[in-house]
């Protein structure tokens, strides 16, 4: 039971608080309508206004009639075209319709008749119409001619001001009027300002007629819309090919990178490739530009078999290739070959021969024995000679 009474309890809450949203929607709704209806004395001043703007237009619809009917006489009559001094100034006075009423009855050509006709008729409706205007204009304050350079609210703010209302209040008056966004020189603003008695506030309205410019409010406000959207898909277009020539751009940016990433890896293997024929060709240099040499005792290097001494004679090669750990000496950095006594197990250094013998002493190269005895050095002085050859050092205590 405790808690059904709990969920009936919820729901009436609900209800209540969706009365309350409903009511406060209909408040809001009721109070934007109030806000936004036009006062009785702004319609109806509205209502003449358009009623002049409309018999204004009537009157242009005539008038471009006859000349219409002019220009369509006189295209199929060219041997006898009418003349226009009058007609063209866009209505007759009554002394012009009296002398054509006066032709129409000479004419004997029925369809030149016939066009004089209806002209004057057409220009007796002009007349009435012009009348009606003057009538309806009477009624109203003058309205304002635009000119070049004028704005709807620029027109709105000084005729408020010149009214005597401040400024503040006549730019709020003008925010709950709708303008006209653009005028032409020409065009006709209507303006009406009253303060009726019960009311502090005043009441403000304006209205655009075409007055004498070559298009009304509307269609310049079509003209506009229809150059605005050819603009527009102008711009749609101009995007589209620029997204197109973008993505073209990018597939073409794609492809060199690809083509750039395959010329990388081409250039490093190219390089490594030249690399390792500068290694062998620093080797291959080496190797012709070195002397690869052993140094150790007579009798050590004859017990190797690299050097031998017949029963009877001198000291000779035997075997280059027996020499054990052959150092090599690159002739291009240095021409030296140190030998130490304490190295070789000797007291001291007492002779030094060089072999093979082909090698001139002091020609080819110099041994110099310090006056210690405790070291020598072997100078190649001829070092194209010993270039890519193998040499033994024999070394005596």
């Amino acid at each position: 039971m405790y808690a059904l009474r709990r969920r009936s309890d919820r729901g009436n809450v609900a209800l209540i608080i969706s009365i309350i949203v409903v009511v406060l929607v209909v408040v809001v709704l009721v109070f934007h309508f109030l806000s936004r209806r036009q006062p009785t004395e702004v319609k109806n001043f509205q209502e003449l206004v358009m009623h002049v703007d409309k018999l204004n237009g009537q009157i242009g619809e005539r008038e471009e009639k006859i000349m219409d009917m002019v220009r369509k006489y006189n295209t199929s009559h060219p041997e006898a075209v009418l003349d226009t001094a009058g007609i063209s100034s866009m209505g007759l006075s009554m002394e012009q319709a009296e002398v054509l009423a006066k032709r129409v009855q000479q004419e004997k050509d029925v369809s030149y008749r016939g066009l004089l006709q209806e002209i004057i008729t057409v220009n007796r409706d002009m007349e009435s119409l012009n009348q009606q205007m003057m009538d309806l204009r009477s009624k109203l304050p003058a309205p304002y001619s635009v000119k070049q350079g004028d704005s709807h609210f620029k027109v709105c703010l000084e005729f408020l001001v010149e009214k005597g209302v401040p400024e503040d209040e006549a730019v709020k008056l003008i925010e709950q009027t709708s303008l006209t966004t653009e005028l032409l020189p020409g065009f006709e603003v209507w303006n009406y300002y009253v303060v009726p008695e019960p009311l502090k506030e005043g009441v403000f309205g304006s209205f655009v007629t075409q007055g004498t410019a070559r298009l009304s409010p509307n269609a310049l406000a079509r003209a506009t819309k229809r150059r605005i959207d050819t603009e527009r898909q102008n711009l749609i277009q101009a995007r589209n090919q620029k997204e197109q020539e973008v993505n073209d751009l990018e597939a073409r940016r794609t492809e060199l990178q690809d083509q750039l990433r395959s010329l990388d890896e081409q250039r490093k293997t190219m390089m490594g490739q030249m690399e390792e024929m500068a290694q062998r060709n620093e080797s291959l240099a080496k190797q012709l530009h070195s002397v690869t040499y052993t140094v150790g005792t007579f009798k050590d290097l004859s017990k190797l078999g690299v050097i031998r001494k017949p029963t009877l004679g001198k000291w000779e090669t035997s075997d280059l290739d027996k020499m054990q750990n052959p150092g090599t000496l690159d002739l291009r950095a240095d021409n030296r070959i140190t030998i130490s006594a304490s190295a070789l197990g000797l007291g001291k250094i007492t002779k030094v021969m060089v072999f093979p013998r082909s090698f001139d002493d002091n020609v080819d190269y110099k041994v110099m024995i310090t006056d210690d005895r405790q070291s020598a050095t072997v100078v190649l002085q001829k070092t194209d000679k010993f270039q890519f050859t193998k040499l033994a050092v024999a070394v005596d205590g």
